[in-house]
């Protein structure tokens, strides 16, 4: 009877022992991991900053003391000739409250009305130059001496002056394309060139310590007149471009130490490791400068766990 005990006992620990091999030798499951495909496209480069529409040549028409606009005889937009009447003013003998007022803040506003400043001391306005009238009161309109009354600019020769910080001075080249945005609902992009690049970095200041900039213009040329001198647009100089570039989302770049590398897709469901070289950052992805080639398939999630030669089961669904 105790030997039968222990044949079953020997019996039940064989049994064990091959289910205990037979689990550990069953092979793990496959991981599934997502890829996608290096992408071929144009990439450029861009510097953003904010601009102001200018007119090369403007004049502005003052009053010499505190008056009212009586009658308009142009409107903003309108193109007048050197000479042509604009606007009849008339000036009171004695000011009114109102203008009293409105003077005594000029005053505090530190705005000082000099001799210069009295261009118009008959009840007529007139043009002073041809161009397109970029500013004109409405008619009974209260009229300061040392504030613009009328203001006309040359639209056929308009620039955008910028400021484009120091660091990025050196990537702006006279010649290089830009688009022009107003900051206005519906605004339509129109095309520039850079035409002059300051050959000094202007100095600004701020609360928090010393920032130097380069000023940056612009050539903007328009025949609609839909800018006008004084607008604030949006302004992209594209400093660089690269034809046909290789380029990959974000998430297929990975890092160890100083270098990046990419999980590329072998035809028989391993892995490959290959260091890159990145180039510009993109909206969506990143430039790949060398390592890899548009066309090849990449390892495209955040599994840290994979190596080179892993057998793994690709997916390409979007």
């Amino acid at each position: 009877m105790k030997r039968y005990r222990w044949t079953l006992v020997i019996t039940a620990g064989i049994l064990l022992v091959m289910l205990g091999v037979s689990v550990l030798s069953e092979p793990k499951p496959l991981e599934t991991v997502h890829i996608v495909q290096a992408a071929k496209e144009n990439v450029y480069n861009s510097i953003s900053v904010k601009g102001t529409v200018e007119a090369k040549r403007e004049a502005q028409e003052f009053v010499y003391a505190p008056a009212r606009a009586e009658e308009c005889y142009a409107k903003v937009g309108d193109t007048v000739a050197e000479g042509q009447p604009l606007l009849r003013v008339s000036y009171p003998e004695v000011m009114t409250e109102e203008m009293q007022d409105a003077m005594a803040k000029l005053a505090d506003q530190g705005v000082s009305i000099s001799a210069e400043s009295a261009m118009v001391e008959g009840t007529m306005v007139r043009a002073s130059m041809s161009g397109t009238v970029a500013q004109m009161p409405d008619e009974g309109a209260l009229l300061l001496p040392g504030m613009p009354v009328v203001r006309i600019g040359d639209f056929s020769d308009l620039t955008v002056a910028a400021k484009v910080p120091e660091l990025y001075a050196g990537d702006l080249k006279v010649g290089q394309r830009a688009n022009v945005t107003p900051i206005t609902e519906r605004a339509r992009t129109v095309s520039a060139s850079l035409t002059e690049i300051a050959p000094y970095a202007v100095q600004t200041f701020s609360l928090t310590g010393d920032k130097q900039s380069a000023v940056v213009k612009c050539s903007l040329k328009i025949t609609d007149k839909t800018l006008m001198p004084g607008t604030t647009v949006d302004v992209k100089v594209f400093t660089d471009n690269v034809p046909n570039a290789v380029t990959v989302p974000y998430a297929a770049v990975r890092q160890e130490d100083d270098q990046q590398f990419v999980y590329v897709c072998r035809a028989n469901g391993t892995l490959e490791r290959r260091n890159i070289r990145t180039g510009y950052q993109l909206s969506r992805g990143v430039q790949v400068k060398s390592g890899l080639r548009s066309g090849d398939w990449v390892v495209c999630d955040s599994n840290p766990a994979l190596s080179d030669g892993q057998q793994v089961i690709f997916d390409a669904a979007d």
